[in-house]
């Protein structure tokens, strides 16, 4: 009787965690506007959000609590079916504890240690290795999927609401008018942040939905059925577009046009193509005359964000020969940025524009965890890219290779990862590929 319960329990905070992943982030963007009071009542009192109190860490560790529970009564499975995995995780553990031994505070203190850790990767693989060896329903796999469409198709319809009315606190388009609601600063005012966080966000979901559209055309669903992915499909893309990330749209658009390639019969790849250059005319036309496509021609006064980048990547390389073992270490990154730019750039990137991250995944794990979190994020590139080409003719492809893709396509520009919110993303989306794998395994 306590295990029925338990696991309906478990069962049910697996399914809401979409939920509070947008419930984490209106409490961390709006929290000091609004509830700033409970912070009394927080373990850490100096920390307004990201320790147990916060809405979405307060709900995963009672995810966890139950899941261990439920672990020690025998009730989990433990599978062999995320062999692969078990590389990329092993060295992100070792390169956490050698920077634990060797880490070096740089100052300006701007991100800790230990929250760092703890958020980007402590807590998203232990979310990862609950959701793996704890979903082994497939019932349950559907419900979290829905779960996921209806809370960011609500998430999303509560975003365009803002965005066309401006009725919501807080800042809606940054100084280039790209949609970044509810990305504001948290603490000092409700200006504009980056609008690429929501592209982080909605990508994903954008090919989620489309995977499972395919895996539903598989079963052969009425039209009604498909009512909610393409509900999802609409929001997320209307989304990305007004974000004006024009990575996030690029890899989208690659990621669904080799989807579309792959299921589509041989004698109908021509007009693919023809789709594919009217489609990207169309998307140049409507963008040619927005001030963000203007400053990538560089018709703008200031630097633009190609420009920007190369200054990045020079600096990031630079900072590679000078640690390449080591790293800069977790948190360490826009600080050592400023202390370190004089040396190694020509012309200085003004304060105001320093960057928090490397923008750039796999440059991130070398800054965070050193020549292990390198050849932890290469092996994550390698495995998923082999695995992609290895089921292109597969009739039993899958699909969940190519969501994950996304952060790793959106990766080489800028970071999918920082935030807490996209690193848990990251590792959801990469545990439904052997969720999806155990059940191919079951069946057969």
């Amino acid at each position: 009787m306590i295990r029925k319960i338990l696991n309906k329990v478990f069962q049910g905070l697996v399914c809401g965690i979409p939920l509070f992943i947008v419930l984490g982030i209106f409490d961390y963007r709006f929290h000091n506007y609004f509830w700033k009071d409970l912070d009394s009542f927080r373990i850490i009192p100096g920390i307004r959000m990201f320790d147990f109190f916060s809405i979405l860490d307060g709900y995963l560790a009672l995810l966890f609590v139950v899941f261990f529970i439920l672990l020690a009564m025998k009730e989990i499975l433990m599978d062999k079916g995320s062999k692969w995995i078990n590389l990329p995780i092993a060295l992100i553990i070792v390169g956490g504890i050698v920077e634990l031994f060797t880490y070096i505070q740089i100052e300006p203190s701007i991100k800790s240690f230990w929250f760092q850790s703890y958020l980007n990767y402590a807590n998203p693989i232990l979310l990862f290795f609950v959701l793996v060896f704890g979903v082994k329903n497939e019932k349950l796999f559907k419900s979290l999927k829905k779960a996921f469409f209806i809370t960011f198709s609500i998430f999303g319809g509560i975003i365009l609401f803002k965005y066309f009315t401006d009725l919501l606190p807080g800042a809606n388009k940054d100084f280039l008018g790209r949609l970044v609601w509810p990305y504001i600063d948290p603490f000092v005012s409700m200006k504009a942040e980056s609008a690429n966080w929501l592209a982080y966000l909605f990508g994903p979901m954008i090919i989620l939905a489309a995977v499972n559209l395919v895996e539903k055309t598989k079963e052969k669903m009425g039209l009604r059925k498909y009512a909610l992915e393409f509900l999802t499909i609409a929001i997320s893309g209307m989304i990305l577009v007004l974000t004006k990330s024009y990575t996030g749209l690029f890899v989208v658009f690659f990621i669904i046009a080799y989807l579309v390639f792959a299921y589509l019969p041989r004698d109908k790849r021509k007009f693919f193509w023809l789709g594919i250059v009217v489609l990207l005319i169309v998307g140049i036309a409507s963008q040619y005359h927005t001030e963000k496509f203007q400053i990538l021609l560089g018709n703008y006064k200031k630097a633009n964000s190609i420009e920007r980048r190369i200054q990045i990547y020079e600096f990031n390389f630079d900072a590679f020969l000078d640690h390449p073992l080591k790293g800069i270490g977790l948190g360490n990154y826009q600080s050592y940025f400023r202390e370190n730019q004089i040396a190694y750039l020509e012309n200085m990137i003004p304060e105001e524009e320093i960057p928090p991250h490397p923008h750039n995944l796999i440059v991130n794990f070398w800054s965070d965890l050193g020549i292990f979190g390198l050849m932890a994020i290469f092996a994550m590139y390698i495995m998923v890219i082999f695995n992609i080409l290895k089921e292109f003719n597969s009739p039993d492809k899958n699909l969940y290779l190519l969501v994950f893709f996304y952060f790793l396509g959106h990766g080489l520009l800028d970071l999918p990862y920082g935030l807490e919110e996209n690193s848990i993303l990251f590792w959801i989306i990469l545990s439904f590929i052997f969720i999806r794998r155990y059940f191919s395994h079951a069946k057969e």
